[in-house]
């Protein structure tokens, strides 16, 4: 993901856009959404959860989905353990099946959830949207990833 460095924040989502919102499952968004009122805390939206891709360096697999995604849950101070245990049973088992994470993501889950802790910080409140043209590069050493 290095190579998007020197493109404006906006330019580099052009090229790795993932999924619209309306592709995205409605289980997902039940769980993950800013609008959904069961969404757990780290919820962030789609263009942010996109632009969190970026500045850390991970791709759209679904290993580096994990890693984002523990993250953002990780840098959110009102998640809870047991909260924690919910995500992981949900998306092991209700997800569908490009979506759903097994055993062997839970590493990268828990890496980014305790990276994230190491912040203060909270990343699911910033406006990406007002951040996209700067550059990938410049937001990285802004947020403490470079």
């Amino acid at each position: 993901m290095s190579n998007y460095q020197n493109q404006t924040l906006a330019s580099a989502l052009k090229e790795i856009a993932i999924d619209s919102q309306a592709d995205i499952p409605w289980i997902v968004r039940l769980l993950e959404n800013p609008q959904s009122p069961l969404a757990l805390p780290g919820k962030i939206s789609l263009y942010d959860h996109d632009c969190l891709h970026l500045l850390l360096d991970k791709t759209t697999s679904i290993k580096d989905e994990a890693f984002v995604i523990g993250f953002t849950m990780g840098n959110d101070p009102d998640t809870k353990p047991w909260m924690v245990r919910l995500y992981k049973f949900f998306s092991s088992h209700w997800y569908p099946k490009d979506y759903r994470f097994s055993c062997l993501h839970w590493q990268d889950y828990d890496r980014g959830f305790i990276f994230g802790k190491t912040f203060t910080l909270q990343f699911n409140k910033i406006d990406f949207q007002a951040l996209r043209n700067q550059k990938v590069s410049d937001l990285k050493v802004k947020f403490g990833f470079a």
